[in-house]
Parts: C-alpha cells; sequence; structure tokens
C-alpha cells in the first residue's frame, strides 16, 4: 500500500516540522474563509455531535467541557515576558486576511521558508546525514531561505551535486526567489518542501530525532 507524503514517522526529525507547516496554511484557510463567511456557530447539537460520551454526563461536567470550549474558541491569549498579555481576535484576524490578502499571501508564501530552515536545522551534524544531492539541495534552500528568501551563493558554491528529481540547484539561480510567486516566477511551490522532505525520510531510513 502506498503511503501519503505526508504520512510522516512520528518517530523521525521532519514529522513535527511538517506539521507546524500545515497548521499554518490551514489556519489561513480557515481564518480567509471566516473573513467572508464570519465565525462558526457552535450549537448544543453540534457540540453534542463532537462529544457523544456526554449525552449520559451530568450538567455541570458538560458545563466545564462547554467553558473549556469557549475558551478554545475565545481570542488567542499569548503570555509576554513582562508580565502582560497579549490578546488577538481570530475574527480581526480573519478581517485583515479578507481585507489585505493579496498583500498578505506573498509574505505567507515566503515564510514557508521557515520549514526548510528548521529541518536543515534539526538534522545538521547528524550521522546520517551527508553531502549527498538531496540534503545540498536543502542546504542551498534553506540559505536562500534566510536570505529574504533569495539564493545567494558565496564563493564557488554550489560546490558539489545539489539535486532533488528533475530540479537542480546551480550558480544561475543567483538572486532568483526560492518559492514561486502568482506568476510563477520563483522556483518552488508550496508543497516542494513537504515533498523533499519526505523523499530525504525515505533516501535515509536510518533518520532519528
Amino acid at each position: 500500500m502506498e503511503i501519503p507524503i505526508n504520512h510522516f514517522d512520528r518517530s523521525k526529525p521532519f514529522y513535527p516540522l511538517v506539521m507546524s507547516y500545515l497548521l499554518q496554511y490551514h489556519g489561513l484557510k480557515e481564518l480567509a474563509v471566516r473573513g467572508v463567511l464570519g465565525r462558526r456557530n457552535i450549537t448544543d447539537t453540534v457540540f453534542e455531535k463532537a462529544f457523544p460520551e456526554l449525552q449520559e454526563a451530568s450538567s455541570e461536567e458538560k458545563g466545564k467541557i462547554q467553558n473549556n470550549l469557549k475558551t478554545l474558541l475565545g481570542p488567542l491569549d499569548l503570555k509576554t515576558s513582562h508580565g502582560d498579555r497579549i490578546k488577538v481576535e481570530a475574527d480581526q484576524v480573519a478581517k485583515e486576511i479578507k481585507s489585505n490578502f493579496n498583500y498578505l499571501l506573498p509574505h505567507v508564501i515566503r515564510s514557508t521558508g521557515s520549514l526548510i530552515i528548521l529541518a536543515h536545522e534539526n538534522t545538521k551534524g547528524k550521522s546520517y546525514r551527508d553531502k549527498g544531492p538531496l540534503w545540498e539541495f536543502l542546504r542551498h534552500c534553506r540559505n536562500a531561505a534566510t536570505h529574504n528568501g533569495l539564493f545567494d551563493f558565496r564563493g564557488s558554491e554550489p560546490k558539489r551535486l545539489a539535486q532533488w528529481k528533475n530540479l537542480t540547484i546551480t550558480s544561475d539561480l543567483q538572486d532568483h526567489p526560492l518559492f514561486k510567486n502568482d506568476k510563477g516566477h520563483g522556483f518552488l511551490y508550496p508543497g516542494d518542501p513537504i515533498r523533499l522532505l519526505w523523499d530525504i525520510e525515505q533516501t535515509y531510513p536510518d533518520m532519528s530525532v
């Protein structure tokens, strides 16, 4: 049976990184929809379907779950080092996405590089990592992600073959965008980091955290 390319091994380093990446894009989609259609109405019927085991629960137990759910559905509440908290309503973020989607999307796509950066940093210096084409490809993509999303070669780089499937990184990509924009100008699509990490994980089965 073929395993989906996003079904990463939980015992290996890429799984939590890819999950965080998917949360980012799913969050964008959810908030974009919320900006257009408004917040979801969580009725008692919806609540009972989500927690069928509570049909026999006491009113007190149901109340606790409902209160916890209200907290979860409430504003994002972030503690700071200065003793105060930053609260952000999801509706505010949804409104910003709706009003400024075309402006924000390129920045969201550029932040896709964080997955590549973390994948590189979490595996750097590990015994299973060599200087083969896949790892070199990841390394150069990481460097591009940390240089404002543009390829930035120093000296005689690339010194070794940096290749993934039909994509090869050469010095001709100097100052070229790492990720494609809405006009198709760039090197990678947003789904490519996931596929790249999947291929690395399959090629190096001895990978571990």
